[in-house]
């Protein structure tokens, strides 16, 4: 009897990895067994967003006020990171909106204020 897919939408880390999201799984875990699917998948979003920006950093001023020692915009990073993998937006997009997210901060928004912001450009396209 072949194994049949769950209902819903397939996990994050099985688009990501394919036939490697066990181990990409476990990368993101680091082997700790209490995380959650929603914990795993917002990670992997951060990750996507992540290595989308560092590809694209030469372009990109102050980059670093998303990513310091101290605080990471991670709500800001899982949105664009959801961006790409679940909506379909281009790299380009997604390097413009961070750029767009990262002024918004110099200007006094609050991520919170920024991450919904990038939500509604996600759900409703308007920007």
């Amino acid at each position: 009897m072949e194994k049949r897919q769950g209902r819903g939408r397939p996990r994050i880390s099985k688009l990501i990895a394919g036939e490697h999201s066990a181990l990409y799984e476990k990368v993101i875990t680091d082997g700790k067994q209490y995380r959650s699917l929603r914990s795993i998948a917002d990670t992997a979003y951060v990750f996507t967003a992540a290595s989308i920006l560092s590809e694209a950093a030469s372009e990109i001023e102050d980059l670093e006020l998303l990513f310091s020692n101290q605080y990471v915009c991670r709500s800001v990073l899982n949105q664009l990171g959801r961006m790409s993998r679940s909506d379909g937006f281009s790299n380009k997009d997604v390097v413009t909106v961070a750029k767009a997210a990262i002024q918004g901060k110099k200007n006094g928004y609050s991520v919170k204020e920024i991450e919904q912001y990038i939500r509604n450009g996600r759900v409703t396209g308007e920007w």
